[in-house]
């Protein structure tokens, strides 16, 4: 290990001079020679020279970067190996996207107002993903999402190089990429990938620019609004990235430090206000919808804490590890080159930040009874927490790597879990290709189809003119006026009265989605003699299957 550089008292930052080393790498009174590979910081404490950000020497820094390409690689092939077709959220917002494009293009209406109940900004994300659709298919879109998970493990090397050191970067980066949310999000077509990428250039740049005395920390404020607009969720996690901002300059810039949150607040608030005055209305009832008044449902806290617990307990326990650790002593080695560490109070206030942010998640939908995209948004705090997490890492592994082979452990661990939890995840519903082939077989002008996620088939099939979106039903809800009588019915007795019509020209559920409906359904189409079995799809796992009936009284007219 290099030696750490120590300002002498009244030296204003200057690094030691290089002739002054005695052979062998020391000093004249035989003490280790300071290093001179140091870049001065501008405009930090120490006068003009400013706070010295430590760098290694070239070469180290190449293999580095070589180690943390390697990362990159291999986060991207875990991605890459996920196989299925689009999920009912990735086809909402791609075929919503396409929506968008032709409703600015030629000012056709939309099917339905997107605003009104998304989880995030629709002519954001769900644009950006349908170009990249029109290129290149789910494919491509999925390859968006990959490369903002990509850059995203970039940054936190960058930051935590930053926060700390090179050793405890490539930690950080080498456990945050085998995740199962970094896995999963990197081939997973929705917002979220874009979203936490930039939460994290925003973290980067505050953390990049901790030691100027000009505001241009401020230039994360945007960003993190973007991130806000883009998935709405993402307000969760503004306040770190504000605190940070202080944590973060705090050694450089000392008091003065703690007037960045408040004016990093300001400024995100301020445009975000000023965006949701602009927005309207309908955007106003979708971040109530799907954010502020989210509604509760009934999943018990202890299958919520066993959750989190397998999505990111390995890596929230490096990382309270870390942060005890980190708040004890700043060094792993007497000799080690590490960023400004400050007092104890700051190490500790950071380690518990950092840490502290992986339980956001997991907190809000204990409070809410709901795991909807717990796997998803646990991943947004993992982010948080790697830092900190790397210098766990770091700790386990001791001075000199003396036990290299605990962190190779630990490391290994995380990747067979998150690779296991990520396939199982994505495998988790069942491949569409059949239900959509079906589909456009039976598809008929005028006819009907019960789907339990029409999402899926809508998006599939969106350039046939026999299966547009008021042609779909969901079975969340229907509103049936039956045939014989006249009466307008919902809910089960709704569902079996259009069964009974022949109103559905195919049907189609999963025993998964809404299974008390479900199981109404399959004894109604038993019932009607009209009705044939046409498929059982498997999931990849065969956990799931998808039964699709169609009516053969309007398949054969």
């Amino acid at each position: 290990m290099l030696p750490s550089v120590e300002p002498a008292p009244g030296d204003g930052g200057e690094p030691a001079d290089p002739g002054t080393k005695a052979p062998g790498g020391s000093s004249g009174d035989g003490r280790p020679a300071e290093s001179t590979r140091v870049l001065f910081l501008p405009l930090g404490r120490h006068g003009s020279g400013g706070s010295p950000f430590l760098m290694p020497s070239p070469r180290r820094t190449r293999i580095s970067r070589v180690v943390l390409g390697a990362i990159l690689c291999l986060q991207a092939i875990m991605s890459l190996r996920l196989h299925n077709t689009a999920f009912e959220d990735e086809a909402l917002y791609l075929y919503s996207g396409h929506m968008e494009i032709v409703h600015w293009l030629h000012g056709v209406s939309q099917q339905g107002n997107y605003a009104s109940y998304f989880s995030g900004a629709p002519v954001f994300y769900p644009v950006l993903g349908a170009l990249a659709d029109a290129v290149g298919g789910l494919a491509a879109a999925r390859h968006v999402s990959l490369l903002a998970m990509l850059g995203c493990t970039a940054l936190l090397y960058a930051m935590s190089r930053r926060l700390f050191n090179e050793r405890v970067a490539l930690c950080a980066a080498a456990l945050f990429s085998v995740t199962e949310s970094a896995i999963f999000l990197g081939n997973f077509a929705t917002y979220d990938a874009p979203a936490l990428f930039l939460l994290a250039l925003a973290a980067w740049i505050v953390v990049r620019t901790a030691a100027r005395r000009r505001p241009v920390y401020l230039l994360a404020a945007p960003l993190a609004a973007l991130a806000v607009a883009t998935k709405y969720a993402s307000l969760l996690f503004v306040p770190t990235i504000a605190v940070l901002a202080a944590l973060a300059a705090l050694p450089y810039l000392g008091r003065r430090a703690l007037v960045r949150p408040v004016a990093f607040g300001a400024v995100v608030a301020g445009l975000l206000l000023g965006a949701l005055h602009l927005a309207g209305r309908a955007y106003e009832q979708g971040i109530a919808f799907s954010t502020t008044d989210r509604a509760s449902g009934n999943t018990p806290t202890s299958t919520l804490l066993h959750m989190s617990l397998l999505w990111g307990g390995v890596p929230f326990a490096v990382a309270v590890i870390g942060a005890v650790a980190y708040a004890r002593r700043p060094r792993t080695e007497p000799d080690e080159l590490i960023a400004e560490p400050g007092g104890t109070l700051r190490r500790a206030a950071l380690g518990i930040v950092l840490a502290g942010t992986a339980l956001l998640a997991p907190a809000e939908q204990i409070h809410l009874h709901t795991s909807v995209s717990l796997q998803k948004h646990i991943g947004f705090g993992l982010f948080f927490a790697a830092p900190i997490a790397g210098v766990g890492l770091v700790r386990l592994m001791g001075d000199h790597f003396r036990r290299v082979q605990l962190g190779i452990a630990v490391w290994a661990v995380a990747l067979v879990l998150g690779m296991t939890q990520a396939r199982d995840l994505y495998s988790g519903w069942t491949n569409s290709t059949q239900l959509v082939h079906d589909l456009a077989i039976d598809a008929r002008p005028n006819a009907h189809y019960l789907v339990e996620a029409p999402e899926v088939p809508i998006y599939y099939l969106i350039g046939n003119p026999d299966a547009q979106p008021d042609q779909f039903t969901s079975t969340y809800n229907i509103g049936y006026a039956d045939s014989r009588e006249g009466k307008f019915l919902t809910g089960d007795a709704g569902y079996v009265a259009a069964i009974q019509d022949g109103y559905f020209r195919v049907v189609s559920y999963n025993y998964q989605t809404t299974p008390g409906v479900d199981e109404v359904l399959a004894a109604a189409l038993e019932a009607n003699p009209a009705y044939k079995l046409e498929a059982v799809i498997p999931s990849a796992t065969d956990s799931v299957f998808q039964y699709v009936w169609v009516d053969t009284r309007s398949r054969a007219g």
